[in-house]
């Protein structure tokens, strides 16, 4: 601890007084706190930044006011802030959600570094359908996968800033607030659901294109097909069997946009038997065929002709 916070235990309540309010301003003088190793800022616009810093045994962070809207990301160590007097334990692998106009303060961990990752929005720029629903959201989340991607994209950018920069960083920050709150929807999701049914369905996003996909939800779900059929159906008003075939529709028609794949290579991908089978699934659920969606995904004037390769069977 720094000699001048040592001040705080002095012996007389005078003395004490003055340590504390000296040991105040000293805090308030290092906004970025003490025992920094090493740090990156290199990704930021006049409005939005990313960075992430890994912090000494005994470092900290504030007092501060929160001026922005930030999301806070632990990778490795151990992170608690005292926002407004509450203490919040950061876990590693969940994003905490920080609001403007609160008092906060970073202690991390006493016995080894701590890396975080953090996203700032300046609240000129956050649209306010989305900063009045992050008012109602949670202080913290599991992160997701596309939430750790988008995270990782700002950091290969890496770039300093500069006005050609600003709509593609600007635009980068928003998208991750409106994953967090995608993924408060998606919590709350799961808090009404069953305990079988989370289980369940954690196994079909691994497993859609297995053909012993059903199976293997009940088994690990821990009920029979039966007893998930009808957990399925009174929570989700379908049954396991038509979830599947919609989550490898849907997860084909991403593969269209996204991918060159023919039809017939991302049918068997995700697990239909025949491309006839997957184009009818299609038609379907968007009414128009596979080929139809590739164009415009692909944004192909209807004079050029798409490559048969691609949109043959």
């Amino acid at each position: 601890m720094p000699a001048i916070l040592k001040n705080m235990s002095a012996s007389t309540p005078e003395a004490a007084s003055r340590g504390r309010a000296t040991a105040d301003a000293f805090l308030a003088e290092n906004y970025d706190g003490l025992q920094v190793a090493w740090d990156n800022r290199t990704t930021r616009s006049e409005r939005v930044a990313f960075g992430q810093i890994i912090y000494r045994p005994g470092g900290y962070c504030g007092p501060r006011t929160q001026r922005e809207y930030e999301l806070v990301v632990l990778h490795s160590g151990e992170a608690s802030v005292i926002v407004d007097g509450e203490r919040r334990v950061l876990d590693i692998g969940t994003v905490a959600l920080l609001l403007p106009g609160h008092r906060e303060q970073f202690r991390f961990s006493e016995k080894r570094e701590t890396h975080h990752s953090w996203c700032s929005v300046s609240r000129s720029l956050m649209p306010r359908p989305l900063s009045r629903a992050l008012l109602h959201a949670p202080d913290s989340l599991r992160c997701s996968e596309f939430f750790n991607r988008l995270l990782s994209s700002a950091f290969v950018l890496g770039c300093p800033w500069n006005a050609d920069s600003d709509p593609v960083i600007d635009r980068l920050g928003i998208l991750l607030f409106t994953e967090y709150l995608h993924l408060t929807r998606a919590s709350r999701n799961r808090n009404r659901r069953t305990e079988p049914v989370n289980k369940a369905l954690s196994y079909i996003e691994v497993h859609y294109s297995e053909d012993s996909c059903l199976s293997g939800a009940s088994h690990a779900a821990g009920i029979s097909r039966n007893a998930l059929t009808h957990h399925f159906t009174q929570e989700l008003s379908t049954t396991p069997g038509r979830y599947i075939w919609k989550l490898r529709t849907e997860k084909g028609i991403l593969m269209l946009a996204e991918t060159g794949l023919t039809v017939a290579e991302i049918a068997y991908q995700c697990g239909f038997k025949t491309p006839f089978h997957f184009s009818r699934m299609v038609k379907q659920h968007q009414g128009v065929s596979p080929c139809e969606i590739r164009k415009r995904a692909w944004a192909i004037d209807e004079k050029m002709s798409v490559s048969s390769s691609v949109c043959a069977p």
